[in-house]
């Protein structure tokens, strides 16, 4: 690790450990001790990732695990060391097997968490530690087992309490004002007389499909045949799960180590390979696939539950109906793009043009009933009213004709009037003219529209809101 211009040991090897270096030491000082002695960077950010698929390859043994501070892992075998043999034997096993891994590891097993940890570090290479032998071994622990504070460890040795059995002869009055709250705990929790909140770490299954081709495929038939073999196998594993797919990603990694990616997205979860296959060959009209593919991978970015429905006699026709609307979505969304796929749903309002909002149709909101209104809504709403006529006196009857589209239309009564009153509480400037009436006419030329009417002290003005059909 660097500091001002500097160069410190952060971790070193058993060898040279024994010849007297320690973590913290400059490296000038130790190259100058000894010049042959090799040395790596340090980097955290592979050192974490190492220990983190450690944990993940320590979930074997028991479901239970935790990283602690530095490099250090927690597993908790309570009720799992009789499936490896015993206790013995799965220290044995774990030990093993890291040793053939190319780690030197060091293992304490106790009752309390910070037992395990000074016996690991302070104790035998491998300690198996009883809860009534615990008193009587960790007697001759030195007090930096007991993972105190810098400031009380260095005062407890400058006082002689050297190990963990000076501190225990001392009264605790007199233990508390020495080492303080904080080691007076820690000591509790050393011997299991207070308890230690650990967070065990809670790991997902990794829902991946790979295949490695030793000839690449070069068609695109090819891709599609090997891409239905892997949807079969991730299928498969989520329906024991009960999961579906929502969002999935495939990796085409090439001869000449480019790398194509396609992604797809689903309105509900679904295990249909089938359909999970032709969203995919949408993105197959664009593959080139060069000099061959050599590696595919299979992701379930995401998945939700698949939910299980009662069918009654008559829910036939109408789940067969939205089972083909979700698969019109997922084909347009994963074609075109989800922003450009929108569908309607009801908002509670009873002014026309906030009776309704728009959302992404990939992503729907809780479903909800539209509400019946008073009278009859027109099959297509205007973004905004067209004006058709403006009179420079107030006139209550309808008029005969009206101006629409550069022409003079004439019109008859089919309903109305319908009154509908604006949101006193908002300020819309759409509405600031007050109450609309609205009817239904019929050109002259067999249009259906909605009309409405804004009168004020001076004019009548007439609008076209919507058409029928």
């Amino acid at each position: 690790m660097h500091e001002a211009n500097r160069m410190f040991v952060s971790a070193l090897s058993r060898n040279a450990g024994n010849m007297g270096f320690t973590p913290g030491m400059s490296l000038a000082d130790i190259r100058a001790a000894a010049p042959d002695m090799l040395y790596y960077d340090a980097n955290p950010m592979k050192d974490a990732k190492c220990l983190r698929n450690l944990l993940r390859w320590a979930s074997r043994f028991t479901p239970r695990v935790a990283r602690g501070d530095g490099q250090n892992l927690y597993l908790d075998i309570a009720g799992a060391s009789h499936l490896f043999g015993g206790v013995q034997t799965l220290l044995e096993t774990i030990q093993n097997q890291l040793t053939a891994f190319g780690f030197t590891a060091r293992l304490g097993l106790a009752d309390s968490k910070a037992a395990a940890w000074g016996f690991a570090h302070y104790g035998k290479n491998q300690s198996n530690i009883r809860a009534d032998t615990l008193q009587d071994t960790a007697k001759n622990l030195p007090v930096e087992a007991l993972q105190m504070s810098h400031a009380s460890t260095a005062f407890c040795r400058r006082l002689g309490l050297k190990t963990i059995e000076a501190l225990r002869k001392l009264p605790r009055a007199t233990l508390a004002n020495r080492i303080g709250l904080d080691g007076l705990k820690r000591l509790d929790q050393f011997f299991g007389e207070q308890a230690e909140v650990t967070k065990f770490a809670r790991h997902k299954e990794r829902l991946i499909e790979e295949q490695q081709f030793p000839d690449p495929l070069a068609t695109n038939a090819g891709v599609e045949a090997a891409l239905e073999a892997l949807l079969e196998r991730l299928c498969q594993r989520l329906s024991v799960l009960q999961q579906g797919v929502r969002n999935a990603r495939l990796l085409l990694e090439r001869v000449d180590h480019d790398t194509i990616e396609f992604s797809i997205q689903l309105v509900r979860p679904s295990i249909n390979k089938l359909m999970l296959l032709r969203l995919f060959s949408h993105h197959f009209e664009t593959l080139d696939v060069g000099f061959g593919i050599e590696r595919m991978v299979l992701m379930a970015e995401q998945t939700a539950p698949i939910s299980a429905r009662q069918m009654g006699l008559n829910d036939t026709t109408s789940n067969n109906h939205g089972e083909l609307l979700d698969g019109l979505i997922n084909r347009l969304s994963n074609m075109f793009g989800h922003q450009y796929v929108q569908r309607f749903s009801p908002a509670d309002s009873h002014i026309p043009e906030r009776a309704f909002s728009r959302e992404f149709a990939l992503y729907p909101s809780a479903p909800q009933s539209w509400i019946t209104p008073f009278g009859k809504r027109p099959l297509r709403l205007l973004k905004k009213p067209v004006s058709v006529l403006l009179n420079d006196k107030i006139e209550p009857n309808m008029p005969e004709t009206i101006f629409w589209h550069n022409r003079e239309c004439h019109i008859s009564l089919l309903s109305g009037p319908e009154r509908i009153e604006p949101d006193w509480w908002r300020d819309d400037p759409d509405w600031r003219n007050g109450t609309r009436d609205y009817w239904w006419v019929k050109t002259d030329f067999g249009a259906l529209l909605w009309l409405y009417r804004v009168c004020d002290q001076q004019k009548t003005q007439w609008f076209i809101h919507g058409l029928g059909s």
